[in-house]
């Protein structure tokens, strides 16, 4: 699952440097009150574009939920759990789902907990009409790192195509990140940022 921001990046960076196995990557574009969904496809069309030009071929897709005309903003790791289960069975052989969730992320352990259970109650549906494979593992591939050594780890022109902002300004025709969101306040404390 890849939103375009510095953690899944380099979740990709790593699953495409480190392996051969087929990739199926997907964005999933939360559209909701924060108005990101734009700023986030923006980054994420650059990004596939530099990873599939410098490391190897992989499948790109996305879809995603519109919450923009609710007035609270939807727990996204159960739309992520959603959207990751109709993803698994969409494609053939698929026996592991990678997420680029950090261990240092708040409530972390419980938030991942509550998703795979989500997740599993949704799969296992579609199990019991044969559909999606019999087991499948989640994946935390860049979990122990900190936001600091997944920005040095990333090449510097890699780094500068993610998207972090939750709550980005439309201006002179493009993207500006708020400056003042948790993610964008996040963003500051790396130097290579």
């Amino acid at each position: 699952m890849f939103s375009g921001g510095l953690d899944s990046t380099a979740m990709l960076a790593k699953l495409l440097t480190e392996s051969d196995a087929p990739l199926r990557v997907h964005h999933i574009r939360m559209e909701n009150r924060e108005r990101r969904a734009g700023a986030e496809q923006a980054a994420v069309e650059a990004l596939v574009a530099w990873c599939r030009a410098r490391y190897r071929p992989f499948r790109y897709s996305a879809s995603g939920p519109d919450f923009r005309d609710l007035a609270a903003i939807p727990t996204a790791y159960l739309s992520i759990a959603f959207v990751a289960c109709q993803v698994a069975i969409d494609t053939p052989g698929c026996t592991e789902v990678a997420v680029g969730a950090l261990e240092r992320d708040t409530d972390i352990e419980n938030r991942s907990a509550r998703q795979r259970r989500a997740f599993d109650e949704m799969y296992a549906c579609y199990r019991a009409r044969k559909l999606g494979e019999p087991a499948l593992e989640w994946l935390y591939p860049v979990y122990r790192q900190t936001k600091a050594e997944l920005a040095a780890a990333l090449p510097p022109e890699l780094l500068a195509l993610t998207w972090s902002c939750r709550r980005p300004v439309f201006t002179a025709g493009r993207f500006q990140p708020c400056g003042a969101c948790k993610a964008c306040l996040a963003r500051t404390t790396i130097r290579a940022l």
